[in-house]
């Protein structure tokens, strides 16, 4: 599988409904204006009168919002002490189908896992590459395993659909840790930082608030 195979998939079909998307999650995800927005809809499982259900919780909150908008539906989440907790720990990545996969991100992380193939795409496509001045350099072994995992990602792909597939450590080293330190970037705007990496669980109030990326829209 090579990259612009990926992207294809990704970006090629801009109304299609996501099947791990719940319809009023679907409807929400249409008025998201921010990245929180955009997890909070992917969250949400259920939405009947005034109570509200998610994805990584079986149990329902009652939620009184100013207005029927993404941003109000979250905001009143915001003020329900037990949503406002539920959303305070979210589960991020979950075991692997056999031992000699990598663990998977959850279905509701599906924007960061599109942005991360996308720095994947341009760290083999872009002209010019640098890495992210708002992340400190990296260790040289954390970007091997960081390429490693990719590569493993992408061998899975290529087998399911008989392609050779690019190879990450071919990419010169300026790029690999480029790409590692993007990577990096990516994962904290989601709340993700290595200091919560252990424990397998973010929070959406961490998660950024700025205008989603272009990509995305």
């Amino acid at each position: 599988m090579h990259w612009e195979d990926l992207e294809r998939g990704y970006y090629g079909y801009t109304f299609v409904r996501d099947p791990d998307i719940t319809i009023p999650g679907w409807l929400l995800l249409r008025g998201s204006t921010t990245l929180q927005e955009r997890i909070f809809s992917r969250l949400v499982s259920g939405l009947y009168s005034n109570r509200i259900m998610f994805a990584h919780n079986q149990d329902a909150w009652e939620i009184s919002p100013v207005e029927a908008t993404t941003a109000g539906i979250l905001a009143a989440c915001t003020v329900n002490r037990w949503a406002y907790e539920v959303l305070s720990s979210i589960p991020f990545r979950r075991d692997p189908n056999s031992t000699f996969s990598d663990p998977e991100l959850y279905p509701w992380l599906q924007d960061l896992a599109t942005l991360i193939a996308r720095e994947a795409t341009q760290a083999f496509q872009a002209d010019f590459y640098p890495g992210h001045p708002d992340v400190n350099p990296l260790q040289p072994e954390h970007v091997i395993v960081v390429m490693e995992a990719l590569q493993r990602e992408m061998d899975r792909e290529g087998r399911s659909r008989r392609k050779a597939p690019a190879v990450f450590m071919d990419l010169p080293w300026e790029r690999q840790m480029a790409l590692a330190e993007r990577r990096r970037y990516w994962y904290g705007q989601f709340g993700i930082t290595p200091e919560v990496w252990e424990t397998g669980q973010f929070s959406l109030w961490h998660v950024s608030k700025e205008s989603t990326p272009s990509i995305l829209q």
